[in-house]
């Protein structure tokens, strides 16, 4: 900083100082809540990442706690990064690849979960069964992260609508691990 006459001239070199000091002196941001996501078990190698859109599907049923949407289950397309079709994504939870390859995994006990409000949760499942020779054939865990949209619907669920299907889109990043 120098005088001018009454005015202050401030160098370039300052102000970065100053910006480098300030940087270093406020605390690290937390990661956000949706840059939180499963991580696969050591050891678990990498098969395949695609990305996900389409819906998932719920029905309005009446239970003990009355009435309340429940997951049918998803209707997704899957791409690979470069653009082409990988295969689909279905209740079960299932991925069918497009070489017919196929696996199903247990979305009940999911290995981790989660929560990002106004979305599916992040998940990472356990494959239970497979089919077929192809890209997904050996795959024994699935992580669904980078999740957005696809929750249940607040209201809109009670006598007169019983039985009634809703689609919530989504979209999500599904990772195949060995």
């Amino acid at each position: 900083v120098t005088g001018n006459g009454g005015r202050m001239k401030v160098s370039t070199a300052y102000v970065a100082g100053a910006a480098a000091f300030v940087m270093m002196c406020s605390p690290v941001a937390a990661p956000a809540q949706s840059d939180i996501q499963p991580t696969p078990p050591a050891g678990a190698a990498l098969v395949r990442e695609v990305q996900a859109g389409g819906a998932q599907v719920y029905a309005c049923r009446s239970g003990a706690a009355g009435f309340a949407w429940t997951l049918v289950g998803p209707k997704a397309l899957l791409v690979n990064d470069d653009g082409s079709d990988f295969g689909t994504h279905g209740a079960g939870p299932t991925w069918t690849a497009i070489d017919g390859s196929s696996i199903a995994a247990d979305g009940a006990h999911p290995l981790a979960k989660i929560d990002h409000p106004g979305s599916v949760p992040a998940l990472l499942l356990t494959v239970t069964a497979e089919h077929g020779d192809g890209a997904l054939s050996g795959v024994r865990f699935v992580r669904r992260a980078q999740t957005q949209g696809g929750a249940a619907p607040a209201a809109g669920c009670d006598a007169e609508h019983l039985n009634a299907t809703t689609a919530s889109r989504y979209s999500a990043v599904y990772t195949f691990y060995r």
